[in-house]
């Protein structure tokens, strides 16, 4: 299962790499429209931008955090409303994508894993034989019980037949 985490953990860091060099370069051809030299010199909205979306680090950093708890992907999405509605609308795709299907199926794997991988404990196979044994004995007395016609506690050739 370690060689499945590190694909599934790589498969999640291509699709934030993807994502998070839109975003990247949207908040920087940006910026640049608006003149900015520096995030620095920008003064209604460079905090905003440089926290996170000022360089692909950043902002791969950003999604992760978004995805898993780190920071509320509500304050993440502020600043690409100034950007524009489609990178809005592309963060809130990312978000969908990546949490409700991307680590849903990774953590369905996991845990479907986990049972298969339980279903193979030599000591639960031994409790699920000994358990069926105990119901087939009980439903065996259970018939023989049915054919004592006289309670005797003895099936004799006559009850048998």
């Amino acid at each position: 299962t370690v060689k499945s985490m590190m694909w599934a953990m790589f498969l999640l860091l291509i699709i934030i790499y993807l994502f998070a060099v839109s975003f990247t370069q949207a908040v920087n051809t940006h910026r640049l429209d608006e003149g900015w030299a520096s995030f620095e010199l920008a003064e209604h909205a460079d905090s905003r931008f440089h926290k996170y979306w000022s360089s692909l680090p950043r902002s791969m950093f950003t999604l992760f955090m978004s995805i898993t708890g780190g920071v509320s992907w509500e304050e993440a999405i502020y600043p690409l409303s100034d950007v524009g509605i489609a990178w809005v609308a592309m963060f809130l795709m990312y978000i969908c994508f990546a949490q409700m299907a991307v680590l849903n199926v990774i953590t369905g794997y996991f845990c479907q894993s986990a049972v298969e991988g339980a279903a193979l404990d030599p000591d639960l196979v031994a409790q699920k034989v000994l358990a069926a044994k105990h119901m087939l004995t009980n439903r065996i007395a259970e018939l023989f019980a049915a054919i004592d016609a006289d309670n005797s506690g003895f099936v004799t050739l006559h009850e048998f037949e």
